[in-house]
């Protein structure tokens, strides 16, 4: 099943000034990098206060220069989520198959140039709490990206600036359940209250009466909102009562336990200063469940929907947590009597349905990845002592999402508020979908719901007087009932006196199936658990800590060119016959050294010979360790020892041919090889991929060539060398060297790095057998 990312681009609408704005938090990144994988981003959160009607985050990002080159405007990109990093691909890498589309907060995207233009998130009736917020440069596919000297390239820094500012609203009113409070407000002038929701309390009513209307009052607006002010595109639930209307209101709402909740009441039209007040008079009722619970502590709950079809018992049970003091390492287990135990499994019937109810900390949970297994308990016959099949028939579909439970549907579906995914974990006899992962997951409750069918599945066909007639009959419980197990039990006594009425026995539905007659029961095992990296990111990855702003997650670090959540994305892993083509292409082009020391020996250049021979053996074995991608590798000592060695000896070839090139007299050749060996030995040691490095000995070689052949043709007046080594050998080695050397330095990428690599070997040998002078080609001394 394919993951979705949902990202939200929200209008970026330049905040106006407002004294009403007050500044919360400003908060600059580290140098941001290029994306090429979680590891490369950077992590801020910020922090926003309850009770704030609006909220605005101003983006600013820059370059810091460090180089002589100029720095271009680059652009980047931000994620931001409420509750818990966001979960992203921008490199297009593929998400694990366990990683399922489930019901999570949105991701909030948006995109700037690193040229200090701003750029604002506005935010309307935020939720409050922390949102966490992810920035990088875009990704590059590293295979096309040219492999360069740093002196050449830009030194560029790039990051970003984040301020958030607020419009907190004034302090709203605090009400509390069985009290009777009256309204007084201008036409346009809304009232906010506020109440908090304890344990147990799954749904609620607002009772509105004795509502007068001013003469510029059009209508009577009011919302209900969890956690946040509610606003027009952020209730749940909305009730709008015209002037014609005269009768007392009953506004019955869905709650989250354990927050604070508001309410808004607007009269709509246009202000008048002259005008009376509108009026009203509202109470709130709670409806709370039994709170009895049993030794393996759970407890009936009821789960209500406006809709016949959805209203039906489940039992709820409270996970106990388990941890250790590794980070992100933790379960969830049913609690017993006087124990802790995994192994006790949950025990269902197709007459309701199961809820596993779990908490996750804040900061301390949300940065590893979550998982829930789910698995038949063997059936065991114990007179027979065999383990017995489970039913062909018998089918689990499992949901699990944060803040509120879900119904699971027939045939695989999971229902929330009217809507419908696709369920994450099915469980059968002829379905293999039993776990999942949820990587940093938000913090706060979660709720884990599975049901048990059986059967097939007869359409229900509710008819609306029905569905009319039990919304009728539940405002009126809620309205008069008095009796606590009255009005705990408004949706469910309602149902069933619906349905045993005439012509209502249809809506006796289980979803969107007719409920069975048929009776089935199973027991399920279950695991929900967290560890810091999706499957411990497997044979091609390692499992990294990260540190940003104080929040502390796990990620993966891809080796081998593998990519994704848990590195088992190869497409862009090089195939094995390009591994072992890498390998051979790079260790036998250092082959060609081997005429150049015939060569250097042939013409008693015997230092230069040794030097080529080493060259030849340190370049070979330093590719044989590093070419073969960790899957091919073979290594006689130290990588680290053995690239020195390569580049080290390589300096040092380049200044032995060039003090041969020189022709120096007498003791001169030996000063200058051991002078610059000791010389580039230090410069290798400090940077081995320095451009100074290589200037070095390039510069005071030809430096060295020039003085001394200059010197030689003061001395004679006329040519001392031959004429074709000085017009055509000349020539033609520094045209393979200027070749060698441009492919080396602009043309070289992680692609082609392989070919023109080992092209490069090749040339440099050629070209030293060209530069290397031959005995007669410059005059003995004696002569001049």
């Amino acid at each position: 099943m394919k993951w979705i990312i949902l990202i939200l681009l929200y209008p970026t609408i330049q905040c106006q000034e407002d004294e009403n704005l007050e500044i919360v938090s400003k908060t600059r990144t580290s140098y941001l990098q290029k994306y090429g994988g979680y590891v490369d981003v950077v992590v801020m959160h910020v922090e926003v206060p309850p009770e704030v009607s609006f909220a605005s985050l101003k983006f600013t990002a820059d370059e810091t220069k460090a180089s002589i080159f100029g720095c271009k405007p680059r652009k980047v990109l931000l994620y931001m989520k409420h509750k818990s990093l966001p979960v992203i691909n921008p490199d297009g890498s593929k998400f694990p198959d366990s990683f399922k589309n489930i019901s999570r907060s949105q991701y909030l995207y948006l995109e700037l140039m690193s040229d200090k233009s701003v750029k604002y998130l506005n935010l309307t009736s935020p939720d409050p709490g922390c949102y966490f917020i992810t920035a990088f440069l875009p990704y590059n596919n590293p295979k096309h990206e040219s492999i360069q000297p740093p002196e050449l390239t830009p030194e560029c820094y790039a990051f970003v600036e984040t301020t958030l500012y607020i419009r907190r609203r004034p302090s709203a009113g605090q009400i509390v359940e069985g009290a009777s409070y009256n309204v007084e407000t201008f036409t346009s002038h809304s009232i906010l209250y506020t109440f908090f929701v304890p344990e147990f309390v799954t749904h609620a009513t607002f009772l509105v009466d004795n509502i007068t209307f001013a003469k510029t009052a059009t209508r009577l607006v009011i919302r209900i909102q969890s956690r946040s002010i509610p606003s027009e595109n952020n209730t749940i639930r909305t009730e709008i009562i015209e002037p014609s209307y005269t009768n007392k209101v009953t506004i019955p709402f869905n709650t989250e336990e354990d927050n604070w909740h508001y309410i808004e009441f607007l009269f709509e039209g246009p202000a008048s200063p002259t005008e009376s007040k509108s009026s009203l008079k509202f109470t709130l009722k709670y409806f709370a469940e039994d709170s009895e619970r049993t030794s393996n502590n759970s407890v009936w709950r009821i789960f209500n929907s406006d809709q016949i079809t959805k209203v039906t018992k489940y039992k709820q049970y409270d996970l106990v947590r388990e941890s250790s003091t590794e980070s992100f390492s933790y379960s969830y287990e049913l609690r017993q009597k006087f124990t802790i135990s995994s192994n006790v499994a949950v025990n269902l019937t197709n007459k309701e349905l199961a809820v596993l109810q779990f908490k996750l900390r804040e900061h301390a949970d949300i940065g590893g990845t979550l998982q829930f297994i789910l698995a038949f308990k063997p059936r065991i016959n114990k007179s027979k002592r065999i383990i017995e099949d489970e039913p062909a028939d018998n089918k689990i579909i499992a949901c699990i999402r944060p803040e509120a439970p879900e119904l699971p549907t027939w045939p695989n579906l999971c229902n929330y508020d009217d809507n419908n995914i696709v369920a994450p974990l099915v469980l059968g006899k002829s379905t293999d979908n039993s776990s999942m992962m949820i990587p940093y997951p938000e913090s706060g409750v979660w709720y884990a719901t599975f049901k048990l069918f059986c059967g097939e599945c007869v359409p229900c066909s509710c008819p609306n007087d029905c569905q009319k007639k039990f919304k009728a009959c539940v405002k009126e419980c809620q309205a008069n009932c008095v009796k606590k197990e009255t009005c705990n039990n408004c949706s469910l006594d309602c149902k069933t006196e619906v349905v045993n009425s005439n012509g209502c026995a249809k809506c006796d539905c289980d979803g969107p199936c007719l409920r069975s007659k048929k009776e089935c029961n199973s027991s399920v095992l279950f695991d929900i658990s967290s560890t810091a990296c999706a499957n411990n990111c497997g044979k091609h990855g390692r499992c990294m800590f990260m540190v940003c702003d104080g929040v502390v997650y796990a990620t993966c670090v891809c080796t081998d060119n593998y990519r994704g959540w848990d590195c088992s994305d190869a497409s862009e892993a090089t195939p094995y016959y390009m591994i072992v083509i890498e390998l051979l292409l790079l260790v036998l082009s250092n082959l060609m050294f081997l005429p150049t020391v015939y060569v250097a020996y042939r013409r008693k250049y015997y230092v230069e010979a040794i030097v080529y021979f080493a060259i030849c053996f340190f370049s070979t074995f330093y590719h044989a360790c590093d070419a073969g991608e960790n899957v091919i590798s073979f290594c006689i000592t130290r990588l680290g020892a053995l690239q020195f060695a390569d580049f080290y000896c390589a300096l040092l070839a380049i200044w032995v041919t060039l003090i041969a090139i020189a022709d120096l007299p007498s003791y001169w050749p030996t000063m200058c090889h051991i002078t610059g060996a000791i010389i580039l030995s230090f410069t290798t040691t400090i940077n081995k991929t320095g451009i100074w490095g290589f200037l070095l000995p390039v510069i005071s070689g030809l430096v060295i060539i020039a003085i001394n052949w200059f010197l030689k043709w003061k001395r004679v007046k006329r040519l001392f060398l031959h004429k074709r080594y000085l017009y055509v050998f000349i020539p033609l080695g520094m045209l393979v060297v200027c070749v060698g050397l441009t492919i080396f330095i602009f043309l070289e990428t992680s692609n082609n790095y392989k070919y023109l690599h080992s092209l490069w070997h090749v040339l440099m040998a050629v070209g030293v057998m060209i530069l290397l002078p031959q005995p007669n080609t410059f005059q003995p001394e004696t002569v001049l």
